[in-house]
């Protein structure tokens, strides 16, 4: 069972991440193709992952995140991260992943953010 919960909000896919342990798992693939597989359906998704469960990212976590951003843009579609905690967004500082990720505050403004990117 995947350690996330997902709702559409006028066309954008919010999800949810209910618990950072699967995002951050190495051993298994179980999460990421599921997290995969929600988003495969969608012909040009429009996606804003919450990330307010999450306070560490593993060399695992990171590349799920970028995997789904490729798989989303790969639609023509845009990932905004939103409730980001500040250690996770300093890690991807360090790795100068924030000039190749969308981030938004709360959810609100990654739908507010997404509305505006799918019009442009």
């Amino acid at each position: 069972m995947p350690s996330f919960s997902t709702r559409d909000e006028a066309g954008i896919l919010v999800v949810t991440l209910d618990d950072a342990t699967d995002l951050n798992d190495f051993r298994t693939n179980a999460f990421r193709d599921a997290l995969y597989n929600t988003i495969e359906p969608m012909a040009r998704p429009f996606v804003a992952l919450d990330l307010g469960a999450t306070d560490y990212l593993s060399s695992s976590g990171i590349a799920i995140l970028v995997g789904l951003k490729r798989r989303v843009e790969s639609h023509d579609g845009k990932l905004v991260l939103t409730r980001v905690h500040p250690s996770v967004e300093n890690l991807l500082s360090i790795m100068k992943l924030t000039q190749y990720f969308t981030f938004a505050a709360d959810v609100s403004q990654a739908l507010t953010t997404l509305r505006s990117l799918s019009t442009a």
